[in-house]
């Protein structure tokens, strides 16, 4: 059984505590994030001014986290306060009004009770029951949740001072917390939630090809309840049925369903993260099936340009071989890398990040392939896909080398 990590708190009085972000108010947010942190009951605090709103939740929000929660009446501070005063459990203390990044409540939770951040007037806390107490007796009207906190010596720390790194994302980002008092404060932090999730360094066609594409429809799912699985189920479905298409020459039909296999690619991801609707499960199993969906679609390729003699010593053989192997040695040597280093070998220097916007990964063979479908020159597009293949391969090759033999060259 779970650990009971106590009862979610919330002071969402002020207006903005209701306004929408990426299909959601920012209330609900802040109840997924701890739901992922590990709480299943909540108490929110609500004034006439902000009810409506905050009480406008997602269909999906229930089957997905089933938080137990009560909405209380607050026209002033002294409910929230009494409360708090009476708490006989830890509490993970919110104010509704925030945006924050999602590893804040997870380190509060890491951390425990008396763990607590503060950007400026935004503040977030884990109290113990005798610290819920205390704060009580200097939480007013005129006194900040963050200047609370530290009158009642709890010493809030700076986002900033956490680590930066993101596992999942491989990326460093420091964490945020904002607080929202204009309903222009929102279009920056739509952008900034949007542009966090992006895993890893993109290539120039996920960057300036389809970026606004995939924001757009991104934002259009996102006032949906349909779940990124879905779509993460329709990519690897597409991806997978242009592989026929290509080995049967029609190559039209194959690059569209593959463009339609990406974009949802990218969509699902974000998706799943501006919603907090995430599945590590599909999403395992899309990596997996990312690689041996692109490898077949060289060798689908290089079986209808080698008119299915992909034995044979002709050149449309021998460059299918050439492409695949060094895909396949491309992968071996980034994986390498990423053990050796501790980091990724695209985003290893501004170089190798610069490099990774042309280098030959799935769009940039896509695109190729595309062109060379619309045409009408597939065999020249396989040559030029081994090529570039080739190339790429020797770029990162060089870069392992040189970072193995000059680790603090740049």
């Amino acid at each position: 059984m779970a650990k009971d990590r106590g009862a979610v708190y919330i002071d969402a009085r002020q207006p903005a505590s209701g306004w929408g972000l990426w299909g959601m108010n920012l209330v609900e947010r802040q109840l997924r994030q701890a739901a992922l942190g590990g709480f299943s009951r909540a108490r929110i605090w609500v004034s006439p001014a902000s009810r409506q709103e905050v009480l406008r939740l997602r269909g999906d929000l229930e089957s997905l986290y089933p938080f137990q929660l009560e909405v209380l009446p607050a026209p002033d501070q002294a409910a929230l306060s009494e409360s708090l005063a009476q708490a006989a459990e830890p509490v993970l203390l919110l104010q509704g009004d925030l945006v924050g990044d999602d590893r804040l409540i997870s380190h509060l939770v890491k951390a425990g009770p008396g763990a607590a951040l503060a950007e400026g007037e935004a503040a977030l806390a884990y109290l113990s029951p005798q610290q819920a107490r205390g704060l009580a007796s200097h939480w007013g009207e005129e006194v900040s949740l963050a200047g609370a906190l530290a009158a009642a010596g709890l010493k809030p720390r700076r986002p900033a001072e956490l680590d930066p790194y993101v596992p999942s994302l491989r990326l460093t980002m420091p964490p945020y917390l904002r607080r929202v008092r204009r309903p222009e404060e929102l279009r920056a932090l739509d952008h900034l939630l949007y542009h966090r999730t992006f895993k890893e360094v993109i290539d120039a066609i996920a960057r300036y090809g389809y970026y606004h594409l995939v924001r757009w429809t991104t934002r259009q799912l996102s006032r949906t309840a349909l779940p990124p699985n879905l779509f993460t189920g329709l990519s690897i479905l597409a991806i997978w049925a242009a592989i026929p298409c290509f080995a049967l020459g029609e190559l039209g039909v194959g690059a569209l369903c593959a463009w339609l296999g990406v974009i949802l690619d990218s969509v699902d991801g974000k998706l799943a993260r501006l919603t907090l609707h995430l599945s590590e499960g599909m999403g395992r199993l899309e990596h997996l099936s990312a690689t041996p969906g692109l490898g077949l679609w060289f060798l689908a390729l290089g079986w209808h340009c080698s008119g299915g003699e992909l034995l044979s010593d002709t050149p449309m053989a021998l460059a299918t071989w050439a492409l695949l192997g060094a895909f396949v040695l491309d992968k071996v040597v980034s994986a390498t890398f990423a053990k050796r280093q501790g980091r990724e070998l695209f985003d290893y220097r501004p170089l190798d990040a610069a490099f990774h916007l042309v280098a030959a990964r799935r769009n940039v063979s896509l695109l190729q392939l595309s062109a060379g479908a619309l045409l009408g020159e597939p065999h020249l597009a396989l040559v030029l896909m081994a090529a570039w293949m080739l190339c790429t391969l020797a770029f990162h090759a060089g870069r392992w080398a040189w970072a193995e033999l000059a680790p603090t060259a740049s």
